[in-house]
C-alpha cells in the first residue's frame, strides 16, 4: 500500500490510443493515482520525462511499441530516471520474456487482460518496491 496520504504519479505508454485511453480512465478512477501525462512510444515518454522537473513514480508500458519499444525503453529509463518504477503491460505471456525483463530492472508484469484490481494491486506493489509477475496460464 502506498505511504499515508500520498498519490502515485503515473505515465502511461502505449502505441494503441483507445487502449491507452481506456486505462488512463480506469486509472484516474482509483483514488490514490493521478496520470500525469502518457505517451504513444518510448521515445516519447522519455521526451515527456525530460521536460518534467517532478517525474512519475511509475511507468505502466506496453512492451510492443514502434520507435522505442518497451524494453529499450526499460534500458534508457535504468539509466536516466533509476528512481522510477516501470510495469510493463502486454499480451505475451512467455515466462522467459518476463525474466529478461526482471533481469532489465523491470518492477512488474500484466497481461493486457488483467482485472483493474490486479492492474491496481500491481501499481501500488511496484510504486511500494515490491516486485509484480503476472501469473501465466
Amino acid at each position: 500500500m502506498t505511504s499515508t496520504g500520498s498519490r502515485i504519479r503515473l505515465a502511461l505508454a502505449d502505441d494503441h490510443l483507445l487502449f491507452r485511453k481506456g486505462l488512463r480512465a480506469l486509472l484516474g478512477g482509483f483514488d490514490n493515482m493521478d496520470v500525469i501525462f502518457e505517451a504513444s512510444d518510448g521515445q516519447e515518454l522519455l521526451e515527456s520525462l525530460d521536460a518534467l522537473s517532478n517525474p512519475p513514480n511509475v511507468v505502466l508500458m506496453d512492451l510492443q511499441m514502434p520507435v522505442l519499444d518497451g524494453l529499450q525503453t526499460t534500458r534508457l529509463l535504468r539509466v536516466q530516471y533509476p528512481q522510477v518504477r516501470i510495469v510493463i503491460i502486454s499480451m505475451h505471456d512467455e515466462p522467459e520474456l518476463m525474466e529478461q525483463l526482471r533481469l532489465e530492472g523491470v518492477h512488474g508484469y500484466l497481461l493486457k487482460n488483467a482485472n483493474p484490481d490486479e492492474v491496481r494491486g500491481a501499481i501500488e506493489a511496484a510504486h511500494s518496491d515490491e516486485p509484480y509477475y503476472a501469473r501465466l496460464s
